[in-house]
């Protein structure tokens, strides 16, 4: 029989929420400024689409380890749950094993462009708050898990594997903070809020730093080290002026594709995917180097919506958070498909409600579409309850749901004049989008090197 782990990172996720909550709170309390709406719900965005899309693509980022387990391992160490000695130490080494692994998958994917490709979403954000901790890349597992093989063939059966890697990923949740100050001897070997503060600053003597999962002994092994001096400049030195979690997985991808394209010779266009992020050929310019900044001067990206279209945009994505939320609680009740459709109907959601905090223009068309699109679904699924995955809707959660969109809908359109921006609007100093309000855009002239 299979060993079966507790799903950590299922049952932390109102852990979380409580957390961000209470750091919330605390910014509210302390006047910190340390969340704005339009970029946590981006933050969280992303993090459901991680969630979502790592439902499809595990199966096929866990297949070659299980091959390599089942053929190639060179122990039989134990795998099922149990409080046995050597149960706990199998689990504890392969927990300081699988940090190292994550080091190195880490630490190149701030070395190799492709790779950061899938890790950049993590660093797009220009706050330093938990939300942070969740704005998880769609794709990573996809192209990290070769650095993971080496647990197999040493005998660590997969689901041990994998519970270790939840862990890890639930320890790093709370170092994404910036209320907790340094932390004495735990510094010298653990991972902290201070240290991947450093990890999370474009500052040029920051980039590249601090790779760690749990221990920073890897950091200081390998020369990767720094120790956090003034205030992190935070996100990624070419800013992501958007807070769209679809478009956070894919805009690196074409930039680098766009280089390729205009790059002048093959061997080039072949490089730019391997290279070190910031590289250029020479017939373009050349690497670029990252400028340096003020944590106190720097203008962030923001932009300013009705009040009213803020709120509408946090209830829906609460909603849609909360659909998710079910699914994985459940999620061997359903199949692909059924979990291809909630994962496709929340990217359309999370797209349109990234257009709505953007003022995009494009959102006065798609989230009315969007809106009726929902609410026919919820009057056809009342005859057809396994569309809902096994939520059978009455007629009047149904008749609920409709108005609910009509509401909608009239928000919308009647703030549809709001909706006016396009990208090279974002390349202004200023946007006008609500009357006495603006968002400063000023931006210095920004490298393609990233944090």
């Amino acid at each position: 029989m299979d060993p079966k782990f507790p799903e950590f990172v299922t049952y932390a996720i109102p852990f979380f929420f409580l957390l961000i909550g209470l750091e919330l709170l605390y910014s509210k309390i302390k006047g910190a400024k340390l969340y704005r709406l339009n970029d946590s719900v981006a933050d969280l965005g992303t993090g459901v689409l991680n969630r979502l899309f790592g439902l499809l693509s595990a199966a096929a980022s866990v297949y070659v380890y299980w091959l390599v387990y089942d053929h190639l391992r060179f122990f039989d160490l134990p795998a099922q749950p149990s409080w046995e000695i050597g149960m706990v130490l199998t689990f504890s080494a392969c927990f300081v094993l699988y940090d190292l692994a994550y080091y190195w998958a880490h630490r190149m994917s701030h070395e190799i462009n492709f790779l950061w490709a899938t890790h950049v979403v993590h660093h797009q954000s220009e706050e330093y708050n938990l939300t942070v901790a969740l704005r998880q890349s769609a794709f990573g597992g996809l192209v990290t898990w070769p650095f993971y093989i080496p647990l197999a063939f040493l005998g660590f059966h997969p689901a041990v594997m994998l519970a270790n890697g939840a862990l890890s990923l639930i320890y790093q949740f709370w170092i994404h903070t910036r209320v907790i100050g340094r932390m004495g001897f735990l510094e010298s070997f653990m991972n902290t809020p201070s240290h991947h503060r450093v990890h999370h600053g474009k500052n040029p003597k920051y980039l590249d730093k601090n790779h760690a999962g749990t221990f920073i002994i890897w950091d200081k092994m390998f020369g990767t080290f720094q120790v956090e001096e003034e205030e992190p400049v935070y996100g990624t030195v070419k800013p992501f002026k958007s807070f769209n979690p679809f478009w956070a997985n894919l805009q690196y991808w074409k930039e680098m594709w766009d280089i390729a394209v205009a790059a002048p010779r093959w061997k080039d266009k072949v490089l730019v995917w391997f290279k070190h992020p910031g590289w250029m050929p020479d017939d373009m310019g050349g690497p670029k180097v990252a400028p340096e900044l003020e944590a106190d001067k720097y203008q962030k990206f923001d932009v300013t919506v009705p009040r009213i279209l803020s709120v509408y945009s946090l209830i829906w994505f609460a909603s849609m958070t909360a659909l998710t939320f079910a699914v994985l609680l459940k999620v061997d009740a359903f199949n692909m498909w059924q979990i291809g459709g909630v994962s496709a109907a929340t990217t359309i959601s999370l797209i349109c409600l990234g257009g709505v905090l953007e003022g995009k223009r494009w959102a006065r068309f798609m989230e009315p579409l969007r809106l009726i699109g929902i609410a026919v679904f919820a009057v056809l699924a009342v005859d057809n309850p396994q569309w809902l995955l096994h939520l059978s809707p009455s007629l009047n959660v149904a008749y609920g749901v409709v108005a609910v969109c009509v509401i909608g809908l009239l928000i919308v359109l009647k703030y549809r004049t709001t909706f006016t921006l396009t990208v090279d609007d974002y390349e202004s100093e200023e946007m006008h989008l609500y009357p006495g309000k603006s968002s400063d855009l000023r931006e210095p002239a920004m490298a393609s090197r990233v944090a």
